[in-house]
């Protein structure tokens, strides 16, 4: 059995704009850089999708690069934003509950980005064995 990679990247490019949704929901109009940025690389991942679905040779490498690159983003943006709530900590501030609910909505998005990333790496080079 073949990873079908385009239907891979459709549902990781869904799953990453609605965390974008989730975070404009969770924590409010503060959020509009998480629904940006979830929305961008959502559609990003999508269309790589569909290139692949038309056979495109150049579009598994482009969504292994992608989901790396966005790891590479949300891994630092999840590191970032713990430390941002461990300075919040200590004065109980007001915003420590968005930046708590921030700092797991990335991690899970970094979590998923190197999944992604090692399915397609795995199909890449074994291209029968996922």
């Amino acid at each position: 059995m073949t990873l079908s990679l385009h239907l891979l990247l459709y549902f990781y490019g869904t799953f990453l704009i609605l965390c974008g949704i989730i975070a404009v929901t969770f924590i409010g109009l503060k959020a509009k850089t998480a629904l940006m940025s979830g929305g961008m690389s959502g559609a990003i991942n999508i269309a790589i999708g569909y290139l692949i679905s038309t056979g495109s040779s150049f579009g598994p490498w482009l969504g292994i690069v992608v989901s790396l690159a966005l790891f590479i983003v949300f891994s630092w943006r999840s590191a970032k934003t713990l430390f941002k709530v461990f300075e919040l900590i200590p004065s109980q501030h007001p915003d420590l509950n968005g930046k708590g609910i921030a700092f797991l909505i990335i991690s899970l998005m970094a979590v998923v980005s190197i999944v992604v990333f090692m399915l397609q790496l795995v199909n890449a080079l074994y291209p029968y064995s996922v």
